[in-house]
């Protein structure tokens, strides 16, 4: 199970399929590709100075006859909070998945300067790589406490000070920790699962659809955890269809429409493309 704590990760096929297709299987070869397309909507203020955290080259993902991720370039920086945005099916929970361990992929994906398919997804939790998924994977018939105490499974210095920082960040879960996460609303079962991926202590957290039908209510919460969280100097990677939510806590923001980089740059220049203010902005 792909579960931010890192339960049930060492799949060891999913890790020899990745590193075999890194080492020649062949890919669907069905993506166009030209320089054109690698520079199209690139935005030269977004250098990469070098010191990425995690990048990633040539990344293609396929399952079966579907390419799900065409060759796609990017980099996210120490402390940054990085965006990618684009609408249902345009591959952004295949490439959170493919980054943190857990789908094989083709090309290159390294965190902090190692290959992502030579680590297991167990030891990449314990390096500080935590993924929180669009599915949230909490245990439901557990209390909010326990599923928390899940999340520091691999880290068990400090606990207590990463359960006191949780608490603070969403005062819900300490009124809520001997409740059953099955009984939670949706919004508070949001702020659990990105509570259990905290408690895990990561220097880089991928956030997958965070947002994804919340009311307003608890969207403010949800974007005041964001800003703590990056205040605490975790490095922050946001999938997200809500590209205003996005754009409002991002440095820079890739834009991916079926399986490609359709644009890049960071949200002030982003925000006056007429094609993401047309089609995600509204007008």
């Amino acid at each position: 199970m792909s579960t931010d704590s890192g339960s049930g990760s060492d799949d060891a096929s999913t890790r020899d399929d990745a590193a075999a297709s890194r080492d020649g299987v062949a890919s669907s070869g069905n993506a166009p590709s030209s320089s054109a397309d690698a520079t199209r909507g690139r935005d030269d203020a977004t250098p990469d100075r070098g010191d990425a955290i995690l990048r990633a080259e040539d990344l293609r993902v396929s399952y079966g006859e579907v390419v799900a991720l065409r060759g796609l370039d990017f980099h996210v920086e120490d402390g940054e909070i990085v965006a990618i945005i684009g609408p249902n099916g345009a591959g952004k929970s295949t490439l959170a998945d493919a980054v943190s361990g857990h789908v094989a992929y083709e090309g290159r994906v390294s965190y902090r300067g190692r290959e992502v398919a030579d680590e297991s997804a167990s030891d990449l939790v314990s390096q500080g790589l935590i993924h929180c998924t669009e599915t949230r994977d909490l245990f439901g018939y557990m209390s909010v406490a326990d599923n928390l105490d899940l999340g520091a499974y691999r880290h068990r210095d400090d606990v207590d000070e990463r359960r006191e920082f949780v608490y603070d960040l969403f005062p819900t879960l300490e009124d809520r920790a001997d409740q059953n996460a099955r009984t939670m609303s949706g919004g508070e079962q949001q702020m659990l699962a990105i509570g259990r991926a905290l408690m895990s202590d990561p220097d880089l957290l991928l956030l997958d659809e965070p947002t994804l039908g919340l009311a307003p209510v608890i969207l403010d919460d949800i974007s005041d955890g964001i800003e703590q969280i990056r205040d605490a100097g975790v490095t922050v990677v946001l999938c997200e269809q809500n590209v205003t939510f996005a754009m409002d806590h991002a440095d820079r923001v890739y834009l991916l429409e079926n399986g490609r980089f359709e644009r890049e740059g960071v949200p002030e220049t982003l925000r006056g493309d007429e094609y993401i203010r047309d089609a995600y902005l509204g007008g």
